[in-house]
Order: C-alpha cells, then structure tokens, then sequence
C-alpha cells in the first residue's frame, strides 16, 4: 500500500497552507510532491494531496516510531 498525505481546509488558501507544512518532512529526508492542488469537493471544502517521493527510513534507521 502506497503513502499519502492528505489536506482538507475551509479555503484554498488554508489547503496551500497546509501542504507547505509538508515541506517538514525534509527534515527526515523524506521529499514529497503534489499529487492534487487545492480543489473545491463541495460548498466551502477544499482538499489537495502530496505523496513522497523518497523511501522514509526503516525503523532503526534513522525515525524511531515508538508503539
């Protein structure tokens, strides 16, 4: 199963916004890219989706994901 990310605002501005926030998965070395701009689905909502471009590391690797 492939990963995405997706983003749901009041207005396209607020989704832009929010897959800027994406932009700190660099961090981690993981690069995303936009899949969907910012589209209006219906009155006053807005969704857009990114998806990496690059293999996140392994657990142990470098991201620890506690359980």
């Amino acid at each position: 199963m492939g990963v995405s990310f997706g983003v749901a605002a009041d207005t396209p501005q607020e989704c832009a916004e929010g897959l800027a926030l994406l932009g700190l998965l660099r961090q981690f070395g993981v690069e995303v890219t936009v899949t969907l701009l910012p589209a209006q689905v219906g009155g006053h909502r807005w969704v857009a989706r990114a998806v990496p471009m690059t293999q996140a590391p392994a657990v142990g690797e470098g991201l620890a994901v506690e359980r």
